[in-house]
């Protein structure tokens, strides 16, 4: 999955953690867990259809998707 900083346009890559539940962003080899409230400052611009899924069923509601958004092969 690939999200995108809508502050300053910072491209990551990131990962969804089934235990405990948190999405792992990583700026160059280190990551860090996005907090709900910061979803508000990130959008997706690339995942697959269940990472999609498993992010409406997560607390990240808050990520929209990017205007140049498109579909990630499993």
């Amino acid at each position: 999955m690939k999200l995108r900083c809508t502050i300053d346009g910072l491209l990551l890559d990131a990962v969804l953690r089934r235990s405990p539940l948190a999405l792992i962003a990583f700026d160059g080899d280190e990551g860090f867990a996005l907090e709900a409230v910061e979803a508000l400052y990130y959008e997706v611009v690339e995942a697959t259809p269940e990472e999609l899924l498993s992010l409406q069923q997560m607390r990240y509601r808050l990520l929209r998707m990017a205007d140049d958004f498109h579909t990630a092969r499993a």
